[in-house]
């Protein structure tokens, strides 16, 4: 892999940042920056025929589209036809009869000529047998060359001049542009280029188009930018490409017209669009818990049924976190009541499961609860689900009903809890009580969730034990299983941690020394300090599988980082995500990065071989932000492919990662997250397809969550 020089530059909380000749003043003022956006226009907007051949601006700045049935012209939201033989497209060829017959000549025979650009007086043609250049009377076959590298471009598909005058070609050899006359820059796969089976160009006045059989590419700035699937695309085959005056990227396909546009936005201004889309479609039963929506109509939002899933605690605990550092930046009080509403919706989740058909022990929790007037969830997962599960997991457990009934008949809970929900309720609980919490009475509350969750656990020799008074299959935290369990080892890092987190948040918001007590036996005697130092991703490398399992490990060191006093123990854990974000830093995870920086900016580890710096590289506060500007508004599962890609590089195998299924780009770092259907932090980004099916609108949680920390902390502003 090459990866980017990890030398880091280390800096001062506050203070200003070097990297190399830049100076970086903390908090970042992001300011205003050009979002992108797919606006999608078929035959609903008026283009009769449905699949568009190709698409021009005409010299009034007309927006023309050809089909099969005509032409027709784009009114500001909707295509107009035209009469036929009114109007037409410039030809993609200009050349008179004697220009083609002196190309002929000149080329020696037949030639097949795909595009045609002029400027200045020269003329570039894009044909079969290569890149040719000249007047319209004398021609030559142009030979470009960089450095050493020289190339003879033949099946040359398009050509184009950009606003700085600079000439294209797009060839399945590469791209090649020329400053100068004899100066060339040429791009492969090695230097970043997406894909090379190229079917058109199109220039405009930021960078350069290029139409692909597989996607859509622009080049601006030094970046290739790659564009597929449904997120961007109405079909992957482009077959035209046509850029305005604003920079919006018009494409021609089969489908229909796809304009990629851009628009001026901020992270705030951005934020607040997520906001209006949870509460449009992502509140689910009265307490409001966030959840995906379920669409009947693929990519229609209108169509959307918020629905349950295994991770309603672990999502919703994320949430109550993000409107509580929300609140802590903003002073919103609409994010305070969002915070406030949050935390009763995940307080109700450890109270419903007293009583009823199936009584738990005081303090267990439900994963997810679904009203009675809702059909009843127990069919899907009765006792063949058990036994299917269980035949390819022997740990996994036979329980039913998953869902029974609270003492109210008002509701369904399912149960089998396992630590991740309790990552989220504590990450959440320590956030809102922290941030959010101003009165005593909103304070004993959080304390009295927080002590029957922890009791309960301490109380069943550290397991989450479910009405069946067994342990649930993911919650232990004993150590006779996390140290002295073979079958366990997988989870030893993280769960111990995990408890550590739990208790440490018992002990900061009750003051009760048995918590603290608890901890440090746990902490010292047991080693679960030092277990969450070497955690298998250290071992196996970046892109390990478990991404959801590194999520819950930084949602814990914020809060066991943060609140740790004893020395020795925050030497171990500083060691611990340190080595952790070593192997996350190539997924550019917003999250990760500020997580870590709350964390460790401007902190010293000391050990034996001396005194480290642990804060923050500029350059990856950078990522952070360049994620959160990237992080796509369409969050619909649309499906997506980076495996045919030209400047994808196969990841290795290693832990659990199946051969051939994931990669990263040519610098060692994961396509970026509005390249990819990965936009949660817990899901794989090193994943190189995904088959969606367009009907699953997913929340907007992990940016919101993400955002907000960053303007909590003072990394960024705006």
């Amino acid at each position: 892999m090459q990866y980017r020089n990890l030398a880091a530059v280390l800096f001062g909380f506050g203070l200003s940042i070097g990297h190399g000749d830049a100076i970086l003043e903390l908090p970042i003022d992001v300011g205003t920056f050009q979002q992108e956006e797919h606006l999608r226009y078929t035959t609903a907007q008026g283009l009769s025929g449905g699949v568009v051949e190709r698409i021009a601006i005409d010299a009034q700045g007309n927006l023309l589209a050809e089909t099969v049935e005509g032409i027709a012209r784009f009114t500001g939201d909707r295509w107009e036809p035209m009469e036929r033989n009114s109007v037409q497209l410039p030809p993609l060829s200009m050349l008179t009869p004697e220009q083609e017959a002196s190309l002929r000549s000149a080329s020696g025979g037949d030639i097949a000529v795909r595009e045609v650009a002029m400027r200045a007086g020269e003329i570039a043609v894009a044909a079969d047998s290569g890149l040719y250049i000249g007047n319209g009377t004398n021609w030559r076959l142009a030979l470009p060359r960089e450095g050493e590298i020289r190339w003879a471009p033949v099946d040359v598909r398009a050509v184009a001049y950009d606003a700085d005058g600079a000439l294209w070609f797009a060839a399945p050899q590469g791209v090649g542009r020329r400053m100068s006359e004899g100066e060339w820059e040429l791009f492969t796969g090695q230097d970043g280029l997406p894909y090379n089976d190229f079917t058109c160009m199109a220039t405009g006045p930021e960078g350069v188009w290029f139409g692909t059989t597989n996607g859509a590419i622009h080049y601006h700035d030094g970046y290739w930018a790659f564009r597929q699937g449904g997120r961007w695309l109405l079909d992957d085959y482009v077959r035209d490409i046509a850029v305005d005056t604003e920079g919006n990227a018009w494409i021609a396909t089969a489908s229909g017209v796809s304009c990629i546009a851009r628009k001026p936005m901020t992270l705030a201004k951005k934020a607040a669009f997520y906001e209006e889309e949870i509460e449009k479609y992502h509140r689910r039963t009265s307490l409001g818990y966030v959840c995906p929506a379920e669409l009947a109509v693929p990519g229609d939002k209108s169509t959307g049924t918020p629905v349950f899933t295994d991770n309603d605690g672990h999502f919703n605990g994320l949430y109550l976190g993000a409107m509580s550092l929300g609140y802590k930046a903003t002073g919103d009080p609409v994010l305070k009541e969002h915070a406030h509403s949050a935390f009763r919706a995940m307080a109700f989740l450890s109270e419903v499961t007293q009583g009823g058909t199936h009584p738990a022990p005081e303090g267990f929790f439900a994963r997810a609860v679904v009203p009675t007037t809702d059909p009843d969830p127990n069919p899907e997962f009765d006792l063949e689900y058990d036994i299917r599960r269980n035949e390819r997991d022997a740990l996994w457990k036979i329980i039913q009903p998953r869902f029974p009934i609270d003492e109210t008949g008002d509701w369904y809970w399912k149960n089998d809890s396992s630590p991740d929900e309790l990552d989220g309720h504590f990450f959440g609980y320590g956030a809102y009580y922290d941030h959010v919490c101003e009165t005593e009475a909103e304070k004993e509350a959080v304390r009295e969730v927080v002590r029957r969750l922890v009791d309960h656990i301490i109380e069943h020799d550290y397991n989450l034990v479910d009405y069946d008074g067994k342990p649930t299959r993911w919650g232990h935290f004993s150590p006779d299983d996390l140290n002295r369990n073979p079958e366990w080892v997988m989870e030893r890092g993280l769960n111990s941690y995990s408890i550590l987190t739990y208790l440490s948040v018992a002990h900061h918001v009750t003051g009760d020394q048995k918590y603290r007590d608890e901890y440090l036996r746990l902490a010292f005697d047991e080693g679960y300090g030092m277990n969450g130092m070497t955690q298998p991703k250290d071992i196996a490398g970046p892109g390990t599988f478990g991404q959801g399992d590194d999520y819950m490990a930084f949602m814990n060191y914020y809060h066991l980082i943060r609140y740790e006093t004893d020395p020795k123990l925050v030497s171990m854990y500083y060691f611990a995500i340190r080595r952790h974000w070593e192997m996350e830093q190539y997924e550019r995870n917003t999250f990760a990065n500020f997580v870590y920086a709350a964390c460790c900016q401007g902190k010293i580890r000391s050990d034996q071989w001396g005194d480290s710096d642990l804060s923050l590289d500029p350059v990856y506060f950078e990522d952070a932000i360049d994620t959160l500007k990237r992080y796509p508004l369409d969050l619909v599962d649309w499906p997506h492919s980076n495996a045919h890609r030209i400047d994808m590089v196969p990841l290795q195998s290693h832990l659990w990662q199946s051969p051939g299924s994931a990669g990263h780009r040519v610098d060692g770092y994961v396509f970026p997250i509005d390249e990819r259907n990965a936009i949660n932090w817990g899901r794989d980004p090193w994943f190189l397809s995904y088959g969606g099916k367009g009907t699953e609108l997913r929340d907007s949680i992990h940016y919101l969550v993400a955002y907000y920390m960053g303007l909590a902390h003072e990394f960024i502003r705006g």
